[in-house]
């Protein structure tokens, strides 16, 4: 291209969503996401070489000087790349589109390449090609690259493109892959009663191969899956040169973990976090119980395998002649898991009955047991796309983009989270039950922050982020609740609330049971949450610097844990009365809409229901005002208030809040007994 005209690129590599969220592991997932960043800054980097420039967003250079090999220290471990981006190659001499895409067909051909010859003994068994066909079938198929070049930088060009839709998956025949839906299985055997063969298969390679954690003999999965599930023992490895059109481009891979935390041992961390504490302080007869316990799993388990996952807190309190007690696998920390031979079926029973004990008695020594709730937290900007229209607007967004994703990483881990993903205005990330609300709080902070610091005098850009929390069970289906997330985000958080808002559901194994959301807005009042400090002295947890950064409804969840009424000690949570709320909202709203409710009225109200539900011997009247404050907190909370979206800027819509939500009061009393209370029903 040799004129004077504007010449922009605009590039997006999917699909994202089928790709990184079909998983049966938390790596399957971070593996996902991972591969999808190397492969978009490929991407960039074969943009580059043929002198182009990338405008938006900035990518992360150190993720980038991985990939051309400069890079020795720091290697990334988590995706830090968008999919999509826009690139000026106005003053490219001759720029190919087609080379990009080609680019990244061969990098990925290069990790498959790997996989194969790593494993090829146990895939391609007994001289077998039907694998081998199938596998590429699939690799050579499966993405879908979409890209424009326009003489001016509005994005909607490449959002044209992308519905033209002219990506064709490969058509598959035979059994499914368990991971990928819609992919056949690689072993190829496809008749009707070829599942001995199939089981024989599988078996085999995980022996062949000595695949160890990495693949269960009674896993059956596509090549794509596979690769996902493998290509951490070989990336180190990938060093290819690829030809963009006409430029040489070398592109390496580097070091990455074999293992992630699982979702059991985020869900136990805030438990086992504890316990270590006190014995860091010097309880020696917990240190005992602990010990005890400790044995009876490793003779159950045999490895650590979360010895490199430790997460922030747990690792300060560790010393390196202890590292091993917290590296057990976090399903031993359960004891439902424990009696699942899915999870230990080659274990003697007398060996699980004495893991089993060791953890009652610790739990009972600790009075506490391990919340079975962990949290996938996403996050995205609102309306960003309209903000890029503008041209001036552009580097300012770029470089508040690209510190808030430098900054993402360091707050997941202040929140005793991994990070899966951060680039852009994107955030993915797994948590503890405990600390994903204040992260997702943490996070929104930061963004509004990076764009008022990289705002000018002449130019200020002001953007929100949304957040969605799916707070699952361990017994939840991994890739349906991951697969969630984004409606949860798209339709709830954003479509729903209009935007800089917080949406949230919890996932039982039989299913969602509560959906929750409002604007940042009403998630956040500083003045409420002082009044909660004020009347129930609540501590701030680990995480949270300040009482601002505490939302409403976590420091009510905190608050009303505490408290203990009547000469039975019995906890508000002891009655079912929170279940019922969502009824009882219903009946509110009909009595403040036909009779002019006031809030406090309606808090009586609750009150004389709560009363009546439970078994109180005696109750304070001091006690009951508390009680009534609590109930006018949770209406607010229920009500459902919207937000208004205005250039970027986001104001509360003083219209809405008119109806009422009975779901606040059961996530108030899941968040408040973490999800332990004792006939919890769905």
């Amino acid at each position: 291209m040799t004129d004077n005209h504007q010449k922009y690129f605009h590039f997006t590599l999917g699909p994202v969503q089928s790709f990184v969220a079909q998983a049966r592991r938390t790596r399957d997932f971070w593996a996902g996401s991972f591969l999808l960043s190397w492969l978009a800054g490929v991407a960039i980097e074969a943009v580059k070489v043929q002198g182009g420039a990338i405008i938006f967003p900035i990518p992360d250079k150190n993720f980038l000087a991985a990939i051309n090999g400069e890079a020795t220290k720091n290697l990334p471990q988590q995706g830090g790349i968008p999919n999509r981006f826009m690139a000026d190659i106005s003053h490219c001499k001759d720029f190919s589109g087609k080379a990009v895409t080609d680019a990244i067909t061969k990098a990925w051909e290069a990790v498959c390449e790997q996989v194969w010859q790593l494993d090829k003994k146990g895939l391609q068994q007994d001289g077998n090609q039907k694998t081998r066909l199938i596998w590429e079938l699939q690799t050579q198929k499966f993405w879908d690259m979409s890209w424009v070049i326009t003489d001016n930088n509005d994005t909607s060009a490449l959002d044209k493109r992308k519905n033209l839709r002219t990506h064709v998956p490969s058509i598959e025949f035979g059994y499914k892959c368990m991971m990928m839906t819609g992919y056949q299985e690689l072993s190829g055997n496809a008749t009707k009663n070829s599942g001995e063969n199939r089981r024989k298969y599988w078996q085999t390679l995980a022996q062949l191969n000595k695949t160890g954690l990495d693949l269960s003999p009674k896993e059956q999965l596509c090549s794509i899956a596979y690769v996902k599930r493998r290509f951490v023992r070989i990336f180190h490895l990938v060093n290819t040169l690829i030809d963009v059109n006409n430029y040489e481009l070398r592109v390496h891979g580097w070091h990455v973990p074999t293992n992630v935390p699982s979702v059991d041992y985020l869900a136990a961390t805030p438990w086992l976090h504890n316990v270590l504490k006190h014995i860091s302080e010097g309880d020696k007869q917990l240190a005992k119980h602990y010990a005890t316990f400790y044995e009876s799993a490793y003779q159950l388990i045999g490895t650590h395998s979360e010895a490199a996952n430790h997460i922030k807190s747990i690792a300060s309190l560790l010393t390196r002649q202890d590292k091993h007690y917290a590296s057990l696998d976090g399903s031993i920390y359960f004891e439902n898991h424990i009696l699942n031979q899915k999870f230990f079926e080659h274990t003697e029973s007398d060996d699980r009955a004495k893991a089993i004990k060791a953890l009652r008695d610790l739990n009972r020594k600790t009075d506490s047991e391990p919340s079975p709730y962990y949290a996938i937290l996403l996050m995205d900007g609102d309306s960003l796309g309209k903000q890029m229209g503008h041209q001036e607007r552009q580097p300012i967004i770029s470089h508040a983009l690209n510190n808030f994703t430098n900054a993402a990483q360091n707050i997941v881990k202040d929140h005793d989270g991994f990070l899966i993903y951060a680039g852009g205005d994107d955030v993915l990330a797994l948590f503890s039950l405990d600390n994903a609300m204040t992260a997702a709080v943490a996070l929104q902070n930061n963004y509004k922050a990076c764009f008022a610091a990289a705002s000018t005098a002449d130019v200020k850009v002001s953007s929100t982020l949304s957040g969605a929390i799916n707070y699952c069970h361990i017994g939840s289906g991994l890739t349906h609740v991951l697969m969630d997330s984004h409606n949860l985000l798209d339709n709830i958080a954003k479509d729903t609330t209009g935007r800089n808002a917080l949406a949230v559901r919890v996932w039982k194994p039989s299913g969602v049971a509560v959906q929750w959301r409002l604007p940042w807005d009403k998630v956040l009042q500083p003045s409420v949450v002082n009044e909660i400090k004020q009347s129930y002295n609540i501590s701030l947890p680990n995480s949270v610097k300040s009482f601002d950064e505490l939302p409403v409804i976590h420091a009510l969840a905190l608050a009303i844990a505490q408290q203990k009424y009547s000469d039975d000690n019995l906890s508000i949570f002891s009655t079912g009365f929170f279940y019922k709320t969502r009824q009882l909202m219903v009946m509110l709203q009909d009595m403040m809409q036909t009779k002019s409710l006031t809030d406090t009225q309606a808090s009586k109200l609750l009150l004389a229901e709560y009363l009546q539900a439970g078994q109180f011997s005696k109750i304070e009247e001091q006690d009951k005002q508390r009680l009534i404050g609590i109930f006018e907190i949770l209406i607010e909370q229920s009500r459902d208030y919207r937000s208004i979206i205005d250039d970027g800027r986001a104001e509360l819509d003083l219209t809405s809040g008119q109806q009422l939500s009975g779901d606040a009061g059961i996530l108030l009393r899941i968040l408040g007994q973490k999800g332990l209370a004792k006939g919890d029903r769905s």
